[in-house]
């Protein structure tokens, strides 16, 4: 599979469903139910991004009529504001080919990179990476927030375009045995000075990190796909990203490519 196409946006305000005051009380009310059990108390008028709206621009970028897509994952870690809808589902509606469509979660920054194997593992002609974070929640998550509501999408199929030449994830990664582990993969994949992207959380516990990392900030999970698409775009061979989501004890690291190596 080979990145065909990429797009990443930032998006301001707030989603265009909670103009609508009867759904912005109805999931003000489901939240706090939900938070109440875990000692969360919802305050403050909700505010936010709905992931379909984020994502219902990124795809019309990315995906034309003529190239159909077979399969469609979205990864995310923050809950949006529409927290009823099978956003997925949502998503597949509206692109091209009304592809196989499912959402992965509950795994913090690592999601993305579980979603790029399950692309990677498919065999789809076509298939569609949606990475998406909004950067509000109505109650202390006990996480850092996003610094901005962000999405990224990468358009996976045959052809020319940069290949995923290798991926790792490593589960239940202890913070002090990341430094040797990070090291490794990195200079597995990378085979020589190429660029490196980090996240805030993996830099924070690398402090021999290679040098010349760039070190993404504010974005959780959003973060690394989007320095990778800038890096690719500025004529960059391989790049390799890597992050580490300290609370859930994930290492991944992947390889991308648009040499043959």
């Amino acid at each position: 599979m080979r990145l065909l196409r990429a797009e990443r946006r930032g998006f301001a305000g707030s989603a265009e469903v909670l103009a609508d005051d009867g759904h912005r009380a109805d999931v003000a009310a489901y939240v706090a139910d939900m938070a109440r059990p875990f000692g969360g108390e919802s305050g403050g008028d909700l505010a936010g991004q709905s992931y379909g709206e984020m994502a219902r621009e990124l795809v019309a970028a990315v995906v034309s009529p003529e190239e159909p897509v077979d399969l469609l994952v979205l990864a995310f870690s923050v809950h949006d504001v529409w927290p009823g809808r099978a956003t997925a589902t949502y998503l597949s509606h509206l692109c091209p080919g009304t592809p196989l469509s499912f959402a992965i979660c509950d795994q913090g920054s690592a999601a993305p990179f579980t979603a790029l194997r399950v692309v990677r593992a498919h065999g789809a002609r076509r298939a569609l990476l949606l990475v998406v974070e909004q950067a509000s929640l109505p109650y202390d998550a006990g996480a850092p927030l996003p610094a901005e509501h962000r999405g990224v999408a990468m358009l996976y199929g045959g052809g020319a375009g940069a290949r995923v030449t290798d991926l790792r994830q490593h589960a239940d990664v202890a913070p002090g045995a990341v430094p040797g582990l990070a090291s490794l993969a990195v200079a597995e994949l990378s085979g020589g000075p190429v660029p490196v992207v980090v996240s805030e959380a993996l830099a924070a516990v690398w402090p021999g990190r290679p040098e010349h990392a760039l070190v993404s900030q504010g974005q959780p999970t959003t973060g690394v796909w989007w320095e990778l698409t800038a890096a690719l775009d500025g004529g960059a061979d391989v790049v390799v990203v890597a992050d580490y989501d300290h609370r859930l004890r994930y290492l991944s690291v992947a390889a991308v490519s648009s040499v043959e190596r």
